[in-house]
């Protein structure tokens, strides 16, 4: 007898599976009655009526928490004056209603073979003074969900809806005070054990020779231009503020004490502009109050005291009996920046709308370049008006190259540098403007790679040798009509001459 292949026996079958599915497709189109039976929904707690609960008791993880309500609000059952989220305990009444069972065990065998003699959660419901208590015990790891017991003898299977509602402690529960929205910030006070910072916004102040400053610090009686990112970094901190977790709702004197909270650490006073909606004492047709948005100015103070396992850091708004942890981050930033943390590494931000002139120095040549409009006319007759640059009445095209000033990036900085070589180029901008009407600006030479910058006699940066070379030797090619090629010739002919002359 021969033997079948296998991919003979194979394709048989696979024959064979075809027609089934084929038989079985058809019996179920042609006859309308045979469809797959519906499996109902069983709830655990169908009758039960959620207005009705005055009470909600549960155990997990050794700590019992009890609430009960009036009908009217819930409360913490042992301290009225707890400040109770009330959408978890209503949540809770909604979920109970859910609890869904998958399958039902009569005759159970000993609870303990179920983990409910030690239970996960143990609930207590409380409906009209009747009390029903429900046993969450081990998961069910073959089909799914949970065991629970309700007393009835039997032993459930649930969904996972119970254990995730009611595994909370008390102070999960509670209603956290609404930080302010920071948003809108005029003024920062912050007050270290080792610095002040006193950190003000000010738009268009005059402070500064250019309005691009609007952070300063103030320090005695001046202000000082911050970094405009490097503050409002800093800010985002305070901005982003959240708790992490409330753990102590009515913290006494002593308590206050233990968190480093009698004598904070940090003490930030916040100066804002909050929106609110004020009634107007009128009504719309409806009937309905009519609002109007009003914007005031406000004060939200921060403390902050301790670290807590390193990660956090104990706070409060002030003179709160609320204690909460908030990331360690914050406190160290707000603790340990300081003004040389936050000074601006701008070399130049120049408005070139405000300069008139400007005298350029390079090679001890002084060019003075002013900056005016004038009327151009179009092909079709149009006039309007373009600023130009102008050396001895005559247009040169320094524009783009002067604006490469603004350009240029700090290397690095030290407050001791003082200049001790030569100028490579000086710029001195002469302006329209009520305060720093003359900006001076000089590169002087450092080393091979780097230029120490003055602005306005202060010298603390340094940037690109190279990249102020490269600027003075445009400026230079741009201001006498030379090329470099033209003036390197120019060069190598005084020296030839220069050699000749010392030959004879």
């Amino acid at each position: 007898m021969k033997r079948r292949s296998r991919s003979t026996t194979l394709l048989i079958l696979l024959g064979v599976l075809l027609v089934l599915i084929v038989a079985t497709t058809a019996a179920t189109l042609l006859n309308p009655d045979n469809q797959v039976e519906e499996v109902e929904t069983v709830y655990l707690l169908a009758d039960l009526d959620t207005d009705a609960v005055t009470g909600l008791s549960w155990t997990y993880d050794g700590e019992t928490v009890s609430l009960s309500s009036d009908g009217e609000s819930w409360a913490n059952a042992d301290d009225d004056s707890f400040p109770l989220d009330e959408s978890y305990p209503e949540s809770m009444v909604a979920a109970l209603a859910e609890v869904t069972v998958t399958k039902t065990i009569e005759d159970p065998a000993e609870l303990s073979e179920y983990g409910l003699e030690e239970p996960t959660v143990a609930v207590t419901v409380t409906i009209d003074g009747e009390e029903t208590e429900l046993l969450v015990g081990d998961e069910n790891t073959l089909d799914g969900g949970y065991y629970l017991s309700n007393g009835d003898g039997n032993v459930y299977i649930v969904d996972d809806s119970l254990l995730s509602t009611f595994t909370y402690s008390l102070y999960d529960l509670v209603e956290m005070e609404t930080l302010p929205d920071l948003s809108d910030i005029s003024q920062v006070t912050v007050d270290a054990e080792t610095q002040t910072l006193d950190i003000w916004y000010l738009e268009e102040s005059g402070l500064a020779y250019s309005d691009s400053y609007t952070w300063f610090l103030l320090d005695g009686e001046d202000y000082l231009t911050l970094d405009n990112d490097l503050t409002e970094d800093l800010l985002d901190d305070l901005q982003s503020l959240s708790w992490s977790a409330c753990i102590d709702y009515n913290a006494d004197e002593d308590e206050l004490a233990s968190y480093g909270l009698d004598d904070p650490a940090v003490t930030v006073t916040v100066a804002y502009t909050e929106t609110v909606q004020v009634d107007t004492g009128e009504t719309d047709d409806d009937g309905e109050a009519i609002y109007e948005t009003e914007e005031r100015d406000a004060v939200f103070v921060l403390e902050i005291g301790d670290y807590y396992e390193g990660d956090y850091c104990y706070a409060r708004i002030a003179d709160s009996q609320m204690v909460y942890l908030i990331g360690a981050d914050v406190c160290d930033a707000l603790l340990y920046t300081g003004y040389d943390d936050l000074r601006p590494d701008d070399i130049l931000l120049m408005d070139w709308d405000t300069v008139t002139s400007a005298d350029i120095t390079i090679d001890d040549v002084t060019y003075t370049v002013e900056r005016t409009t004038q009327e151009v006319e179009d092909e079709d007759g149009e006039t309007s008006e373009e600023t130009v640059w102008l050396l001895d009445g005559e247009e040169v095209d320094v524009e783009g190259t002067l604006d490469d000033l603004n350009d240029l990036t700090a290397t690095d900085s030290d407050d001791s540098a003082t200049p001790e070589r030569s100028a490579i180029a000086s710029f001195t901008f002469h302006r329209n403007t009520d305060a720093y009407q003359t900006v001076t600006l000089t590169f002087y030479q450092y080393d091979s790679s780097s230029c120490l910058v003055e602005l306005d006699g202060e010298t603390r940066l340094f940037c690109s040798r190279e990249d102020v070379e490269d600027i003075a030797d445009e400026l230079v090619s741009i201001l006498t009509g030379e090329t470099e090629e033209e003036e390197a010739s120019e060069s190598d002919t005084d020296d030839a001459e220069t050699d000749s002359a010392e030959g004879e």
